[in-house]
Parts: structure tokens; sequence; C-alpha cells
């Protein structure tokens, strides 16, 4: 008989890892949050944690270093998983056109603030204040 502590041995068709359910979350939902990033980001990350491709094989595919790929793919789960990402995403919308555009560049897609200002045609100085009422109104957002 099975008892209540071993709960992993209720489940049909064979015991549930948890930890592995938990990582298959995470992944769906790096996934899904790729759609705000930049389109050579999107691509590795969809085809890491959508497709489930090992990042040895996309190196190999893509003769890039395994090492420096993989530090690669954790640095972008690790943007999109954050609560800056997140607070950007939501809030957004409700903001200045120029500061909506900023943060889009350097929270989401994970551009320099020299590489901001540049895309977007702005100053550093412009750039910079914007990404810092951003900060302020996410550091207010978090007490």
């Amino acid at each position: 008989m099975v008892g209540l502590e071993h709960p992993e041995r209720l489940a049909v068709g064979g015991p549930v890892d948890l930890r592995r359910r938990s990582m298959r979350d995470h992944a769906e939902i790096i996934a899904a949050r790729a759609e705000h990033i930049l389109p050579e980001d999107r691509d590795l990350i969809r085809a890491v944690f959508a497709d489930g491709m090992p990042v040895s094989t996309l190196a190999r595919l893509t003769g890039v270093d395994p090492r420096g790929l993989r530090r690669r793919v954790r640095a972008l789960a690790r943007r999109v998983l954050s609560d800056r990402f997140v607070f950007v995403l939501r809030s957004r919308s409700g903001w200045p056109t120029t500061r909506r555009r900023v943060a889009t560049a350097c929270v989401l897609q994970g551009r320099s603030l020299r590489a901001t200002a540049r895309h977007l045609r702005l100053t550093l100085h412009a750039v910079r204040r914007h990404m810092d009422a951003v900060n302020a109104l996410y550091d207010e957002s978090r007490s």
C-alpha cells in the first residue's frame, strides 16, 4: 500500500520528479517571454527551452564555443525571469513613448545604454534620464 509519505508514487504513469516539473515550468515561462527580446536571442531561447535542443548541439551547428553559448543562454534566462523584466513588461503601456522605447531596448532587449542611444537616435543623457526614471519606478514598486 502506498502511504502519504511517498506522494510521488501516487502519480499515474510512474514517479514524478518535482524538480523536473519545476524546470519544465520555467522553460515554458522563459520561452513565452522570449517574444520580447531581440530576434537572435529569441531564436536561441526557443531552440533551447521550447524545442529542447541541447546547447552543445547548437554550439556545434553554429560553430560557437559551448561554454560561451551556455553562459549566454543562462544570462538570457536570468534576464527574462527577473523581476525588473516583468515590471517593465507590465508597466510600460502607461509610460510616455520615449520612456517605453528606452525601457524596452534596455531592460527587455538587453541593449546597453550606448547601444540604446544609437538605436533610438537619442542622446546618452536622455537614455540615462529615462532609465533613472524606470529604475526609480521599479524601486518604488518593490517597497
